[in-house]
């Protein structure tokens, strides 16, 4: 009898169903994965919800999960011996699928492959051996496909972390550069942004400042324990007014914008940030157009504003070394995991559309169970 893997499956907007394929047969190049865990982040609501409609994001059918923690099931011999693995390692996987051509491959940024191929976000579940996306249980690994063995001692829900927090070693430490000693400003408490905080206290930066609204008031009570020197409630005091007050008026060194939606973070990083300063922008703003922008106060002030999307390999590995050394402290940021018959609860969960126990910080699946 044939051995088949089993998904959920993104079929249109809001609704998936469960599909069973049979496992790929395996050539010396490739591989499978036999998944653990899928981590969950803004993405995967953002798909659910049909705001990629019309893009490559937004492929349907599609099986999504792109934050993949698995174990090596079958591996060719070529693979092995390029990956550096073997069956039975545990590995994370890396989004972007590079043809290593292009000029951005050449320039050492695969994911902005030209051939735009991505586990979980662009790859159809048509698509040939249809095993594209983590929220199932098995992964075929594609000749391309970027991975780094992990330990097998760490917990499931403290290692599922690893793409939430190799994006915050991009985004509030290799970009901006930031330094021991320096300040930073972090607006949104996401599950992003409280890793920015361990980041940020990580490398010694010696004021680490997270911004949030009223309903995030547990997660700036979660970013106080996990090392910011303060906080700020939006709604209750002027943010850059408090940045001005908390830094003495010499204001930050770095402003990470991590929220999502909102622009408002954006002009405030502007007036929050030092003449010379950085302004890194990650959160997405679903098409929200930055009105009342003068571009003449970035040109006055020097102030360098940076775009960034997604984590490296460095980066990856940086935020493993994190992970290993602090699994025990970041377990608190696991706040709910579901089986993968559960994908339209945990997306909802995620998306604040319904409540089940605490507030949601980070979700995975658990892969293992069968719908």
């Amino acid at each position: 009898m044939t051995e088949k893997a089993y998904a959920a499956v993104l079929t249109e907007v809001r609704h998936f169903d469960y599909r069973q394929v049979e496992l790929p047969e395996i050539g010396p190049d490739e591989g499978l994965l036999r998944m653990e865990a899928a981590g969950l982040c803004g993405t995967d609501y953002e798909q659910f919800d049909g705001h990629f409609a019309g893009t490559i994001y937004g492929t349907l059918p599609m099986t999504p999960g792109h934050e993949i923690l698995g174990w090596i099931d079958r591996v060719g011999a070529g693979a092995a011996a390029k990956w550096g693995v073997k069956e039975g390692d545990r590995v994370i996987v890396e989004t972007s699928i590079p043809c290593g051509e292009c000029p951005p491959c050449e320039d050492g940024r695969p994911i902005f492959c030209d051939l735009n191929m991505g586990y979980g976000i662009r790859l159809g579940f048509d698509k040939p051996p249809h095993l594209w996306g983590g929220y199932a249980s098995h992964l075929y690994l594609h000749p391309n496909s970027r991975m780094h063995k992990v330990p097998t001692d760490i917990p499931t829900d403290a290692m599922s972390l690893f793409n939430p927090l190799s994006n915050a070693v991009r985004w509030a430490s290799a970009r901006p550069d930031l330094r021991q000693g320096q300040t930073i400003v972090i607006e949104g408490p996401g599950q992003r942004g409280l890793l920015s905080v361990v980041v940020a206290r990580e490398i010694g930066a010696e004021k680490i400042i997270v911004t949030g609204t009223r309903a995030d008031a547990h997660r700036l009570a979660l970013a106080r324990a996990l090392g910011a020197t303060a906080t700020i409630t939006v709604e209750d005091e002027d943010p850059v007014e408090r940045v001005l007050d908390l830094t003495g008026g010499r204001k930050a060194d770095v402003v990470l914008d991590v929220s999502a939606g909102a622009t408002e973070p954006i002009l405030q990083a502007v007036e929050m940030v030092k003449k010379g300063g950085t302004i890194v922008v990650a959160g997405l703003k679903t098409h929200n157009a930055l009105n009342n922008f003068y571009t003449d106060k970035l040109v006055f002030n020097e102030i360098s504003m940076l775009g960034v999307l997604s984590s490296d390999w460095v980066d990856t590995a940086k935020a493993v070394d994190i992970l290993r050394n602090n699994w025990q402290e970041l377990k608190v940021l696991c706040t709910h995991h579901y089986p993968i018959g559960e994908a339209e609860t945990a997306v909802r969960v995620l998306g604040r559309e319904i409540e089940d126990g605490p507030e949601p910080v980070h979700i995975h699946l658990d892969t293992t169970i069968s719908p």
